[in-house]
């Protein structure tokens, strides 16, 4: 009975944290190691057993490794090799070696330091992507910066699981089993290889073959348990073993599958290893050294802000990717659990330092979201301080400067992505000048090597780089940037540099239109608006209306639409209604009940526009709907309106039709 209130206290305490960190934003993982804290033995000891804390921790472990290696795929790797391997080198070896610097400054003995440096230079993968996921920017240049990182930082445990065993001792690493350990590690990859080519796939085709699934589950565990196994009798890392297990089987044609039967158990994987890791907090001894903790995690931000963004520099990354890129990755990874706790069975890293670890990775976690969404905040006081060293980069390398000094009434799009791409090229066929701006240093040197020379190689939100592209000269300004933060900061900028300027901003939600009008933008594009429209125009003609028909009613909901994403050409005013959000509206249809006032009158008599305002409306009898009725049209029994307007209106003007 213990048991079983204490398993209803934890989902319970599970379910209330997880909704309040979701509603203030925190990662699950931050969650879970909170509820570990709250139920382990230095809270409020629902949990007291530390070998079966240590087991489940283990286990944890295990699994959630070998997910990450079945998700894991070497196509990723040779995609972006430059990011992963350049980019994610320079990250992790300067902050190994700032950490190791750091600590040993404070006389902690060189092995321990390097561990500690091991410890710090992992991000959380989990973290940073689906931050990046729930903003629309994996596919970013930011985003695939970020991901061809991580990547490397998860193929660099690793070497770091096996080298940790070595430095056990007092002094440097042990030179005289290394050999020996390099041995080893290729004789594992060269069986990996083998398995990955040839055994692995044969087998699991016989018995994919039986079509029995729960077969096939088991196979996919003992194969995880018997390479775990094998790494562990060679002398290394059951954890490493898993994580090699996960990556045979995620390069045979069974990934798919096998993924799809521990997708859903794999939270539950990574809730049980982040539980295990807070049940290990002695929050007393945090509590008592509190000055440490907050300088430790001091440390570590400051160090991880400084390598990322020096990291993507070395990439040739602009001023933004950088920063963002630091302010991303300063958070402590998952994998730097499975370090520290090897640390810590080593007796590489004290119990106290261990214990001041935990509660400093617990809170750069936290931060992580508020670090993100502060980066760009830092972008602008950067630029504010350093105007010119940062944009005198792209003005230097623009061979077509004198070119565009000389343009006017040009084309100035900012972002060269697929819908860039469609604006340069149209303007390429009308004959209309115009200058693209872009963070992508491969997509420059690509469009110049095209002998499209004016592109210039920066960021729309600097002012140097808008007066560079002639934002003064130019008459109109297409932003179609695919970092959505950056939409707002451009408009902006560019509004106020040139009030003239006609601004045309790309955005993916209808609710984020307001908030660029009010900017500055003349006209909001919203995906989602288009994709509903396109949506709606394919659903009409599966029921075979007239294509004359469906043109005439999706071009007036286009313009019943627009209305709403258009300033008012003649003051520059908003169109009235304005302050009405869009996805308020829909359209009503209101049809004429026998004895109501509508009922043998004409359009023109109910006078629609002036008593209630409404502008535009439908007109349907018999099945036949007209876009443009004519105001002569006498209204009669089972005659129908049709309305784009709020709810509130409709039920203003409902009664005039209503029979009752």
């Amino acid at each position: 009975m213990e048991m079983m209130l204490a398993i209803v206290i934890l989902v319970s305490l599970a379910i209330a944290l997880l909704y309040i960190g979701q509603h203030f934003k925190l990662p699950s993982i931050v969650s879970f190691l909170i509820i570990g804290i709250l139920v382990g033995p230095f809270g409020f000891a629902l949990i007291t057993n530390q070998s079966a804390i240590e087991m489940v921790g283990q286990i944890g472990i295990i699994l959630l490794l070998f997910t990450i290696g079945l998700e894991f795929s070497f196509e990723k790797l040779l995609r972006s090799w430059r990011i992963v391997i350049i980019g994610g080198l320079v990250q992790v070896c300067t902050t190994i070696v700032a950490i190791t610097l750091i600590t040993s400054y404070f006389k902690m003995p060189f092995n321990e330091a390097l561990v500690f440096g091991f410890i710090v230079s992992l991000s959380s993968t989990a973290i940073v992507m689906k931050i990046l996921q729930e903003r629309g920017e994996v596919d970013t240049l930011q985003g695939r910066t970020l991901l061809g990182i991580l990547i490397f930082q998860d193929l660099a445990i690793i070497p770091m699981i096996l080298i940790t065993p070595l430095l056990v001792g007092s002094g440097g690493p042990d030179l005289e089993h290394l050999p020996l350990q390099m041995g080893t590690v290729a004789g594992l990859l060269i069986i990996i290889i083998i398995m990955a080519k040839w055994i692995i796939p044969a087998f699991l085709f016989r018995v994919v073959r039986l079509r029995n699934r729960e077969l096939f589950f088991i196979t996919i565990a003992g194969i995880c348990v018997l390479i775990a196994w094998l790494t562990s009798e060679a002398g290394l890392s059951v954890t490493l073993g898993a994580f090699v297990a996960g990556l045979i089987i995620g390069e045979s044609d069974y990934n798919i599958d096998a993924l799809s039967h521990i997708i859903p158990f794999r939270d539950v994987f990574a809730a049980i290893f982040f539980l295990s890791i807070g049940m290990l907090l002695d929050t007393r001894m945090v509590l008592d050294n509190m000055y440490w903790v907050a300088f430790i995690v001091l440390i570590i931000i400051g160090v991880k802000i400084l390598t990322g963004a020096f990291a993507a520099a070395v990439l040739g990354m602009p001023a933004r990717v950088c920063i963002f890129t630091g302010f991303a990755l300063c958070q402590i990874g998952e994998f730097s659990f499975v370090l520290a706790q090897s640390g810590l069975d080593g007796k590489l890293i004290p119990i106290s330092l261990y214990q001041l670890f935990l509660a400093a990775a617990i809170i750069t976690m936290a931060l992580t979201p508020f670090a993100m969404n502060a980066s760009p905040k830092a972008v602008d006081i950067m630029y504010r301080l350093f105007p010119k060293r940062l944009s005198r980069k792209s003005i230097e390398n623009d061979v077509s400067e004198e070119g565009i000094q000389s343009l006017s009434d040009h084309i100035i799009i900012a972002g060269y992505g697929v819908i860039g791409k469609s604006v340069s090229r149209a303007a390429e066929l009308t004959g209309i000048p115009y200058v693209v701006i872009d963070l992508n240093p491969e997509i420059i040197k690509q469009e110049k090597a095209a002998k499209r020379t004016h592109v210039i190689f920066g960021d729309a939100v600097q002012e140097e780089i808008l007066e560079h592209a002639g934002i003064r000269r130019a008459r109109t300004l297409v932003v179609v940037v695919s970092e959505e933060v950056a939409i707002p900061r451009i408009v902006h900028r560019a509004r106020s540099l040139s009030p003239s300027v006609y601004i045309i901003a790309r955005t993916r939600h209808i609710r984020h239109a307001q908030k660029l009008l009010d900017l500055g933008a003349d006209e909001v594009v919203s995906e989602e608006f288009e994709a509903a429209r396109e949506i709606f125009t394919r659903a009409l003609r599966k029921y075979q209306f007239p294509e004359d028909e469906v043109t005439e009613i999706v071009a007036r909901l286009q313009s019943w639409g627009y209305g709403k994403f258009i300033k008012n050409a003649e003051n520059n005013s908003q169109v009235s209604g304005m302050d009405t959000p869009l996805h308020s509206m829909r359209i009503h249809t209101i049809f004429v009940e026998p004895g109501s006032t509508a009922a043998g009158k004409t359009l023109g008599e109910l006078d629609l526009k002036n008593c209630f305002g409404i502008m535009d409306y439908g007109f349907r009898r018999d099945g036949c709907t007209t876009m443009h009725p004519d105001e002569t049209i006498c209204l009669k029994e089972g005659d129908a309106l049709i309305l784009f307007a709020s709810d509130e209106k409709s039920e203003e003007i409902r009664p005039l039709f209503s029979g009752g």
